[in-house]
């Protein structure tokens, strides 16, 4: 079952890149293309990295990392296009923006929290191990970013916000409950 999972999932990061592929070449503006497609992404594999971390299956052990790794890439091509496309590669300018826009602050600090995720999973960096812990915390910051995106807020704005929350609740529910069990 795990080798079929890992290549449906491979099969869904080629999928989520020709689609990415498709709309960048057929828009016009594709620098706010690459920005949708790029965080939609993150956020679904995202999502999904912290669905099976969360309801611990026995066969899903390692779908949260492999999940991650995907999310990762498409967080680090939604912020080098930030970056390069739009502060011009300019460090000024991009901590200028952290500094005094809320969306951009939202993005950054996701993207930071990913990141050392991301290293953390490495045998070199495994004493930043705990750093997995603010993985649901990162969730509802990104899908805030996310939601902050749009002028006005929809559906899909709103439940990725929704859905980050109750995977936030759920987990520290299960603390809650482990911690008074245990007394």
């Amino acid at each position: 079952m795990r080798k079929y999972f890992n290549f449906i999932a491979f099969i869904a990061f080629l999928v989520s890149l020709i689609y990415s592929f498709y709309n960048i070449f057929r828009a016009f503006d594709f620098v706010k293309e690459i920005y949708f497609n790029t965080g939609i992404f993150a956020l679904i594999f995202f999502n999904l990295s912290l669905f099976f971390s969360l309801f611990k299956f026995k066969s899903t052990k390692n779908y949260p990392k492999f999940l991650g790794f995907f999310a990762t890439f498409w967080s680090i091509i939604h912020f080098l296009n930030y970056f390069i496309f739009d502060r011009n590669a300019q460090i000024y300018r991009l901590f200028n923006d952290i500094l005094y826009h809320f969306l951009e602050t939202t993005g950054f600090v996701a993207f930071i929290i990913i990141c050392l995720m991301f290293l953390s999973s490495f045998n070199f960096f495994k004493k930043i191990y705990k750093i997995r812990k603010l993985g649901y915390l990162c969730l509802i910051i990104a899908s805030y970013h996310y939601f902050l995106s749009p002028k006005i807020p929809m559906f899909w704005e709103w439940s990725a916000l929704i859905l980050s929350m109750i995977y936030f609740i759920l987990r520290y529910i299960k603390n809650l409950r482990s911690c008074f069990y245990q007394n």
